[in-house]
């Protein structure tokens, strides 16, 4: 078995496990996520990892299941650790106890009553102020919320944690994404979609964006996911250099970790609120990531890379307002 580093603070009872709780996830969740669960998995290597979805199902459970393989144990979704409250006190009581707990829910009430019932030795939430930490984190509550997850592990830590890597995708994805985005071609990834249509940067905008990149014998290339795949024809007709890997009638569509290996391959990318933009950016893909009215002190995704493009220096909170020359200026600074 790993031991843990020398420098963190060992739990009270080693062995009883470690419980992470949201409210709901999405993909985008997912994939930012995995940051603290490298670090959870460093940090306490021995402990049984269970992951807690309140109100909802979880990628974890399903198409990223065998990505957090090596990280999660155990996945419980649908869990209704809100309401109604008396079965939501049965069911917290019937859980068993952990050695932390880990809240990334900010409800005050929610979460007070969660910190009362949950068998938990050390329990840390992401509500304002860290009013119901064991340990609470030093200095101001951070706002984005990966940073926040990974204040209440360092706390609990007691030391500077690491969440930092890489996602081992199967040879196949990989030689897939090499046979469809061949070498000694720079590739530029687009993913246009998103689960709400006010995050999504116009249509007709990316479709002069993949104009733009092909005047400069660069290579554009959509991530479309089922959301956006109504949108296919029109962009075939408009864009017939544009490749869509994933999307002919001959090939399925492109899977979670085909989706990563060819996000690995790009040089660049252009996305926005949404769950390709943080899987683009768990890739490692140098990213542009265009935000409305959505926050992006709290849901930037963890780019190593990026430049965050914002319609509120455009004049306001839509992102339509996003021009053009931002976006390709943005890209010529990822690409120099």
């Amino acid at each position: 078995m790993v031991s843990a580093p020398a420098s963190v603070r060992p739990l009270p009872q080693p062995g009883r496990g470690i419980a992470v709780i949201s409210e709901r996830e999405s993909l985008g969740d997912g994939f930012y996520k995995l940051t603290l669960l490298r670090a959870l998995r460093r940090a306490y290597p021995g402990e049984k990892i269970t992951w807690i979805v309140s109100e909802g199902d979880s990628p974890y459970r399903t198409i990223m299941a065998g990505i957090v393989a090596p990280l999660v144990d155990e996945v419980i979704v649908h869990a209704k650790l809100r309401r109604p409250w008396r079965e939501a006190i049965r069911r917290l009581r019937a859980l068993p106890r952990f050695g932390l707990a880990i809240d990334n829910r900010t409800n005050n009430g929610v979460v007070a009553a969660t910190r009362l019932l949950l068998p938990a030795d050390i329990y840390q939430a992401a509500t304002p102020g860290f009013l119901f930490c064991g340990y609470r984190p030093k200095g101001a509550r951070p706002r984005h919320k990966l940073a926040r997850l990974m204040a209440l592990l360092e706390a609990a830590a007691g030391c500077p944690v690491d969440g930092s890597g890489e996602i081992e995708l199967p040879r196949s994805a990989s030689e897939e994404a090499a046979r469809l985005l061949p070498a000694g071609q720079r590739y530029i990834g687009m993913a246009p979609g998103a689960t709400a249509a006010w995050r999504c940067w116009p249509l007709q905008k990316y479709i002069e964006l993949s104009r733009w990149i092909s005047a400069r014998g660069w290579q554009p290339v959509f991530l479309l996911g089922p959301i956006e795949r109504p949108a296919l024809p029109v962009l075939r007709q408009a864009l017939p250099e544009a490749l869509f890997p994933g999307c002919s009638e001959s090939e399925p569509q492109a899977s979670i970790e085909l989706s990563l290996a060819l996000s690995r391959r790009f040089s660049a990318a252009v996305g926005h609120d949404t769950g390709s933009s943080h899987l683009m950016a768990e890739a490692g893909t140098p990213l542009v990531t265009l935000f409305g009215r959505s926050n992006s002190d709290i849901w930037a995704p963890n780019a190593r890379r990026g430049i965050l493009v914002q319609a509120r220096d455009h004049g306001g909170r839509d992102i339509e307002l996003i021009p053009l020359a931002a976006v390709t200026d943005a890209l010529r600074k990822l690409l120099d």
